[in-house]
């Protein structure tokens, strides 16, 4: 047995290997020598045979009038109408007769054969088994042949009245003594036969085929029999026995008697099968009471080409041989591919796309099997794509709390194209050593089939990580199949076709993989398809089986190890509790881990099968069980759970946060109890960032709370934008006492409240959303007082240190190229009269998005955001100041003064722990902002020149403010983004604040004008390369100005005013007549409606009149559709993009929707919608509004790279409605839904 710590993969994929696992034949323990094969056949045939059968016959034979029939072969009693009839004493005769030729074969084999052939020379053991065989196999069947051709011609059939040949007598007119004792003795030797089979190896060559012929024979014979056929039984003897006779006289030579006994095999296999079929229609109209007519005919009978017959353990029988390639062929229409997405993150289970693999166990009502993974504990929404590509919608019946299957329904009467077929579940075949095949969708392939043979059947559960799915107690299969993911829920199948177990794990490091017994899974399917309660039992207990080796280490004595061997063969130990959780029926019990289970009720329990059937078979009541503790047996009385009542039925949606009950699997994995609100992305509504994994909420704004219910109740409680405080932790720090504290504040716009409950009849979870929460609470002025700066030195820049705020800007969604949630940074007050703060673009990154400052550490206001700049990295909010009551603020002193290179300057930043903190430095250099573009595009500071400092330290902070030696502002220290996760910091001079800040306290909303290009530094040697001649060269040189450099365009807006008349690698020479040489030169653009400027362009240079563009906020709409955000095209992708294909750009995409399914990526631009031109964001909206729920449509998108494509995207507005999202400056939020 494999050990139980082995770390696997959850839903991996199970797959196959083309090397054969080797069979082992059971319970052997010594070298096959030749001593040992003649010790083993005379010992199971003589002994073996002799008490079965004894056994049997003493049974039946109590009576003396039995004991005197079987004893004489006399039937001294006739019925009333002079006819022998066939009775249950007949059975008895039959077995009778079976024990006397097993002894006669054993018999003649070691008393006179075996000495014969010595004194002949044949030493051999395996020569002489085999030359015997042949003389009593020819000696046997030439007997039952002569017998078989005398009675055919036998004249007492006419004393029956018979017609014809196919003629017979019904059941009740009896037959004759003759004809009734040659049939038992025919039923006799064929039982002998198959008797004689099995106790062969089951590797010898021929094993189940012979096996198969014996039973169809038999059955034959009996059926003849039961039905009067006399002449035809005696066909059939002739027909089977004549080649065996010829067989056996031919088998002087091994090779030769070999090769004929296998031909001679074939043909009897398909004479039986046609003679099967002659007597089935007889049959069938006996069954019915009726008489046997004259008009059966064996040429009329139906007749089957090909006799494919498998035994019990799903290897091939006798006849022709059943191939892997009919098994599959057969039941490749079974087998499904699932694409199922997760709208939401369910406690363990991530929100996201994904594909499996399913079959069909129920054809009729439309029942797929497949893992519990794939079902999902949660919301999902699925379709079944058929072998033939034919699609069919799934929903979600059942999942199982605790073991790794679930199931899928669908409507059968929706499918045109394929012929349904069900895979049979066939749990008792799953054995060591049987070749299976593993058909999936292995690795994203459409079919795949791994080959391989069971190696184990009972490890036990495999440990998949941390906050995952985690079975318990059952056993696992394992089989080499090292298959990957997409195959999970595929069915392991045997060589008739039967699965045997399903696909649920595999192991990262070895090749193996793992499958779930199907014991549960068909007894579930049993009632789901009687339309009963599944009932499934816990005592909140798991087992693990251990050897009896180790559960003697553990106190089992010798007596009940021996009792326990005695009522379960076979087995190789006993199951040991291994955990109970505290609280639970088990702990309540008394139950500890390690004590090991012995029965229960009574009954002997060392099996997880016959576990689980006591504890489903008894919900609600009471267990008696015995445990071995130590080396003292324990009783115990324990109470048998609903399982289900353990698992999550309902989820709480609060934004993006999703909060659902503890279930027991996630319980059972950490030893907690299993009680308690577990929270998933719990940082979309907390005020600080955590990492993204769920916890465990131990309290809301100071109750506690147990379930959901509570939640609700709480939340009830809270007003809009109310920030209250929150306690929880990380389960896996349950016995640790590591509380976290927060506080978490929830919008009524952002972070709607909705309940959504499971509804396996629709397969959905129904949507009801809460609305009665109260309205936002009046916000109390807070009186804030800074503290005392004692250094001396910072002491002189208090009235600095009291502008500097700290700001939370939360985005609850992406849009405009932002892909962070929570940023931070601090800003300064700039007027304090209005309550405006400047602060980096990079904490304030989007448009939409909530905002809060903190004031000296203490007092959280909300604010609004009122300006962006287009290029340059900073952003201004606005704060009330009437919510800071008389806290004494300052507001930074803007210094007329431009930095220089080489000046002495003073910065005053913060801390981590938000103290001031001073440094001095000098101005190092004036240098551009250098940045990359991204993909898909986000926003970026071009065009502006920030100070450097010549202190290593500054760069450690992100935000500060350089004073000159009065104290007042030149520069403000800010962060901005200079490629892919890597960030550059620099001094902004604070003139470019000024035109939006004059604007806003004029109360206007700052609108500058700008030529929408992106520019970049040329030193005048570049320039000259480029065509500049010697005279413009000279004039540059000769104006006063520290760098020579020119400015080349790299971009063009595309829609901007300047687009067409601008040109990328233009050199600008000057604008409106004054030279370019810094970047101050383009501060006409602000103010000027229209620009005369000079550019060198193919070594010319040409004046051109531009005119400048407003800059307007581009994103005022935002279409949310399909679990995707659309809006307008913004500045940033305008700036990378050289044609504009729409005016509807996709912004984000929610990766657990069918939009991310389909296709659809940001970036995307969106032309058509079920053939409707979309050239804006209002006809889009338009034609999406359109659009049927559960219809799939129809979308022309062109990539960022120019590339078309026509993309289908299914609707669902249960779980993606479409909503349209304004921006509105008069809202709280400055947004709101239409």
């Amino acid at each position: 047995m494999a050990d139980t710590n082995d770390t696997a993969t959850a839903a991996a994929a199970s797959g196959g290997s083309d090397q054969q696992q080797p069979i082992r034949k059971r319970f052997q323990k010594r070298t096959l020598s030749a001593e040992y094969l003649q010790e083993d056949y005379e010992q199971n045939t003589l002994g073996a045979t002799a008490g079965f059968f004894c056994a049997i016959w003493a049974g039946w034979l109590m009576g003396e009038h039995f004991s005197s029939t079987f004893t004489t072969f006399n039937y001294p009693d006739l019925d009333k109408d002079g006819q022998y009839h066939f009775g249950g004493k007949d059975i008895a005769l039959v077995v009778l007769i079976t024990s006397k030729l097993l002894f006669v074969r054993a018999g003649l084999f070691r008393y006179v054969l075996r000495p014969l052939l010595r004194c002949l020379g044949v030493q051999s053991f395996e020569r002489q088994q085999g030359m015997a065989e042949h003389v009593y196999t020819g000696l046997v069947y030439l007997a039952s042949a002569i017998s078989a051709a005398y009675f055919v011609g036998w004249p007492r059939l006419d004393s029956l009245g018979l017609e014809s040949l196919w003629s017979g007598t019904s059941l009740d007119e009896g037959v004759s003594t003759e004809f009734k004792v040659f049939v038992l003795g025919q039923c006799a030797l064929r039982l002998a036969e198959l008797v004689a089979v099995f106790i062969e190896d089951e590797n010898r060559p021929g094993y189940y085929r012979r096996i198969a012929i014996h039973y169809l024979v038999a059955g034959v014979l009996a059926c003849a029999g039961l039905l009067g056929q006399a002449k035809f039984a005696g066909l059939v003897v002739l027909a089977i026995d004549l080649p065996t006779v010829i067989a056996a006289v031919s088998g002087v030579s091994s090779a030769l008697s070999a090769c004929l006994h296998q031909v001679m095999n074939v043909v009897a296999g398909g004479i039986a099968a046609l003679s099967t079929l002659a007597v089935l229609p007889s049959l069938v109209y006996v069954s019915q009471g009726n008489n046997i007519l004259a008009t059966n005919s064996l040429l009329t009978t139906p007749m089957s080409s090909n006799s494919n017959t498998a035994s019990s353990d799903g290897t091939a029988g006798t006849g022709a041989a059943a191939s892997w390639q009919e098994t599959i062929e057969s039941k490749i229409n079974s087998i499904v591919s699932i694409k199922f997405i997760r709208p939401f993150t369910f406690e363990t289970e991530n929100r996201g796309t994904s594909q499996a693999t399913g079959f069909i166990v129920d054809a009729n009502n439309g029942i797929i099997l497949t893992n519990r993974h794939v079902v999902s504990a949660g919301p999902v929404v699925a379709r079944a794509v058929f072998n033939n590509h034919e699609e069919i919608e799934l929903k979600a019946i059942y999942r199982d709390p605790i073991h790794d299957f679930g199931f899928f329904k669908f409507d059968p009467a929706l499918i045109k194209h394929t012929k349904l077929e069900e895979i049979e579940l066939y749990p008792e075949g799953a054995k060591v050593g049987v070749d299976i095949r593993v058909i999936g969708n292995d690795a994203g392939q459409k079919v795949s089939i791994l080959a391989s043979s069971i190696s184990l059947i009972d490890r036990n559960v495999p440990t998949l990580g941390d906050m995952t799915y985690n079975d318990s107690n059952t056993f696992y299969i394992q089989a080499s199949t090292n298959g990957t993911g997409g195959s999970s829920g595929s069915p392991m199948i045997n060589i008739a076709g039967q699965a045997v177990a399903i696909v649920s794990a595999g192991l990262t490091k070895a090749s193996t993989d793992l499958y779930l017994p199907l014991d549960r899974v068909k007894c579930v399917l049993e009632s789901i398809q009687a339309q009963t309660e599944v009932k499934r039992g816990t005592i909140q207990t798991t087992f693990q089986y251990r050897s009896y080796d180790e559960v003697r280490r553990l106190g089992v004595s010798d007596t009940v190890e021996n009792n326990v061997r005695q009522d379960v063969p076979g087995g190789v130990g006993m199951m040991v509790v291994k955990t109970v959780l505290p609280d639970g029926p088990g702990h309540i019990a008394g139950l500890e881990e390690g004590d090991v289970l012995y029965r229960i009720n009574g009954k002997t329990v060392a099996h997880f099968v016959l576990l689980e059937e006591l504890l489903d078979g008894n919900v609600d009541q009471t267990l008696d069980m015995t445990v071995i503790r130590g080396k003292t047996s324990k009783d115990v009385q324990v109470n048998v759970q609903n399982l289900h009542a353990l698992e999550p039925s309902q989820m709480l949606q609060v934004g993006g946060t999703t909060m659902t009950n503890l279930s027991f699997q996630l319980a059972n994995h950490y030893r907690v109890p299993a009680t308690g609100v577990i929270a998933n992305w719990l940082f979309c509504i907390l005020e600080e960032p955590i990492a993204v994994k769920p916890y465990v909420l131990k309290s809301i704004n100071g109750k506690a709370v147990a379930n959901i219910t509570q939640v609700i109740d709480v939340i009830k409680t809270i007003g809009n934008n109310e920030c209250v405080p929150v306690k929880y932790f990380h389960i896996s720090e349950y016995y640790n006492n590591c509380l976290i504290d927060g506080s978490i504040k929830i919008s009524h716009l952002w972070n709607q409240v909705a309940l959504y409950t499971r509804n396996d009849y629709s397969g959905l979870w129904d949507r009801e959303s809460i609305t009665d929460l109260p309205p936002a609470r009046d916000i109390e002025p807070t009186n804030v007082i800074f503290p005392v700066i004692k250094n001396a030195d910072v002491a002189k820049l208090q009235d600095v240190v009291h502008s500097i705020v700290k700001v939370k800007c939360m985005i609850p969604i992406f849009i405009e190229g932002n892909v962070n949630r929570i940023n931070a940074g601090y800003g300064a007050i700039i007027d304090a009269e209005r309550g405006l703060v400047v602060v980096g673009r990079e904490t304030v990154a989007s448009t939409a998005c909530r905002i809060t400052i903190t004031i000296a550490g203490t007092a959280v206001i909300p604010a609004k955001l009122r300006f962006q700049h287009p290029t340059i990295s900073y952003a201004i909010v606005q704060y009330d100041p009437k919510h800071i009551g008389t806290t004494k603020v300052q507001a930074i002193k803007l210094s007329e003064k431009a930095l220089e290179a080489g000046d002495s300057i003073r910065m005053l930043a913060m801390s981590k722990y938000e103290t001031p903190v001073c440094l001095n430095a000098q101005v190092s250099n004036i240098l551009p902002v250098e940045t990359t573009s991204f993909e898909p595009p986000r926003w970026r500071s071009i065009n502006v020149e920030v100070a450097q400092l010549d202190n290593p330290t500054a760069a450690n902070y992100g935000f500060g403010i350089i004073v000159d030696e009065n104290g007042d502002a030149q520069a403000l220290w800010l962060e901005y983004i200079k490629a892919k996760k890597s960030m550059g910091v620099g001094g902004l001079p604070v003139q470019a604040l000024v035109p939006a800040l004059r604007a806003l306290q004029r109360d206007e909303e700052p609108e500058p004008r700008s030529l929408k290009v992106e520019i970049a530094p040329i030193t005048i040697v570049k320039a000259r390369q480029a065509g500049l001649s010697n005279e413009r060269s000279n004039e540059l040189q000769s104006t006063a100005s520290t760098r020579s450099q020119l400015y080349q365009i790299k971009r063009v807006e595309a829609l901007s005013k300047a687009k067409g008349v601008l040109q990328e690698l233009d050199i600008v020479v000057s604008i409106n007549g004054r030279l370019v040489r810094t970047l101050e030169d383009f501060d006409a653009q602000f103010t000027n409606p229209t620009l005369e400027i000079v550019v060198l362009r193919d070594s010319q240079e040409h004046t051109l009149q531009v005119e400048t563009t407003e800059s307007k906020q581009e994103v005022g709409k935002v279409v949310c559709w399909a679990g995707a955000l659309f809006h307008a095209p913004h500045k940033t992708v305008l700036q990378q993009s050289t044609t504009v294909p729409s005016g509807v750009y996709c912004a984000d995409v929610v990766f657990s929707s069918y939009s991310y399914e389909n296709g659809m990526v940001e970036g995307h631009w969106v032309t058509h919608v079920n053939d409707v031109a979309t050239p804006d964001i209002d006809s889009f909206e338009r034609a999406v509004n359109a659009c049927q729920d559960n219809e799939y449509v129809r979308v022309k998108v062109i990539s960022s790279k120019s590339k078309p494509n026509v993309l289908t995207i299914k609707m669902c507005y249960h779980y993606w409605p479409t909503r349209t999202l304004v921006k509105d400056q008069e809202s709280a939020e400055g947004w709101r839904y239409i």
